[in-house]
């Protein structure tokens, strides 16, 4: 399965895009993954709505049409890491072609983005910076293909 990793803006701590990367190489073991990081807009005189409309179009271009959508959202369903795992087998079974995961910007997104998302994930309840968010989403993918590997990971 090939996984894409979509947001908005970079990481601008070196330790949190350390991190990612090194889970990026980790993950190259079990998929194929890519990461698109988009340009942050910049607000100006611009409205949250209309921001957000803007980073719709971003997103939504760079999820293809036969893509499974997750969109990374607080009101999502959470999962424990072994739920994950199972969730991320079944579409393995059922030979889902690529599988693009969605971090919108500062202000959410808009809905046009909640409804192309197939399915709404959420990392926690608690409010989480997008560093953080990017590293727990990136670090839950690689330990969901340990679990289904048998490795050690999960319970070292």
């Amino acid at each position: 399965m090939k996984i894409k990793l979509v947001w908005i803006g970079r990481s601008k701590d070196k330790n949190f895009a350390d991190l990612i990367d090194q889970y990026r190489k980790r993950l190259s073991h079990y998929c194929a993954l890519e990461i698109s990081e988009l340009k942050e807009l910049k607000a100006g005189r611009l409205s949250a709505g209309e921001l957000m409309k803007k980073e719709a179009d971003l997103l939504l271009r760079q999820v293809a049409d036969q893509d499974l959508m997750v969109l990374m959202d607080e009101r999502g369903r959470q999962l424990s890491s072994v739920e994950l795992s199972e969730w991320i087998q079944a579409k393995m079974n059922i030979a889902t072609p690529r599988m693009t995961l969605v971090i919108g910007g500062a202000w959410g997104v808009d809905p046009k983005v909640n409804e192309r998302a197939d399915w709404i994930w959420s990392l926690s309840k608690l409010t989480l910076t997008h560093d953080m968010a990017r590293v727990f989403l990136i670090e839950q993918i690689y330990r969901a293909f340990t679990i289904l590997r048998g490795e050690k990971y999960h319970n070292e």
